[in-house]
């Protein structure tokens, strides 16, 4: 029996990257008889495969050289060149695809932490919120905002024990580029806990990360990622944010920055967002928006 091709492509800078590495890896290691599972880092890897690939992954690989255009943000599987909706891809919709080749897994081979629960607006005192510039000593405290404080994840549910390595992942890259001076990042904290994040990038290095960008000026940096904790949303942080993070790239003599935004109705990274500070739409990829501003 032939075997069906599934790829994961994923980037060094998100903690669930790492995970659902993790559980697709030990996921797809009980159907090897009928399974190729490769999986591509796309920051530092030469997608070097030992199978064909398929039109829809030549895209990501296109884009992450600098030739295309398709937004990897953060993770993507694909089955037999299929794109598997959701990051992380849910187990509905991995079984479904898998179907199609006769194969039926138990739900319980591919473990999910993440169950939809509400979270209700927090008013907070602006004068108790702090913007701190990143610093190795808390880099960590980035990537709980997208683990303990997921908005899909109950922080009861939360143990460090199980997410540790990979926000080490995450930190341990993000440390890199703070020695290189190729990240610019802002933490806010309200009081002592951690509530939001800005991470942006030089152009080049966003590239690698599967970012599509609008222009290849060395001079330009790229926000890879804005978050903002769901119960502290509309209050005034993400702009703050951005505004710390805008000071830093002029002073480090960059022309202009770029974001990649989404429509309003997704609320992470809204297009109006950005329209409100300053940004202007220079290209659409897809729903999407590369929006820009000249600093």
């Amino acid at each position: 029996m032939k075997k069906i091709i599934i790829r994961y492509f994923y980037t060094p800078i998100c903690p669930e990257a790492f995970a659902s590495l993790d559980r697709l890896y030990n996921l797809f290691s009980n159907y090897k008889e009928q399974v190729d599972f490769e999986s591509f880092n796309v920051f530092d890897c030469k997608f070097e495969s030992s199978h064909p690939w398929f039109p829809s992954e030549e895209e990501i690989i296109k884009s992450v050289n600098g030739n295309g255009t398709y937004p990897l943000l953060y993770g993507e599987l694909f089955i037999q060149g299929n794109q598997i909706e959701g990051f992380p891809p849910s187990p509905k919709s991995i079984s479904n695809a898998l179907k199609e080749y006769g194969i039926f897994f138990k739900e319980e081979d591919y473990k999910f932490d993440y169950t939809t629960i509400k979270k209700e607006i927090f008013q907070c005192d602006n004068n108790r919120v702090q913007i701190k510039r990143y610093g190795k000593k808390i880099l960590r405290d980035t990537c709980i905002i997208c683990t303990k404080y997921n908005p899909y994840l109950d922080e009861k549910a939360y143990f460090p024990e199980n997410w540790i390595k990979y926000e080490q992942l995450k930190g341990d890259f993000l440390k890199e580029n703070l020695d290189k001076g190729s990240l610019i990042g802002y933490i806010g904290y309200y009081d002592e806990m951690p509530v939001g994040f800005i991470e942006a990038f030089p152009l080049d290095i966003s590239k690698k990360l599967g970012f599509p960008i609008s222009s290849k000026d060395d001079n330009d940096v790229m926000i890879t990622c804005l978050s903002v904790r769901k119960e502290m949303s509309g209050q005034g942080i993400a702009t703050r944010l951005i505004d710390y993070l805008e000071k830093e790239a002029k002073e480090k003599k960059y022309k202009s920055i770029e974001v990649l935004s989404f429509p309003d109705e997704h609320n992470w990274q809204p297009k109006s967002l950005y329209e409100k500070n300053g940004y202007k739409k220079v290209k659409e990829i897809r729903e999407l928006f590369i929006m820009k501003k000249e600093l």
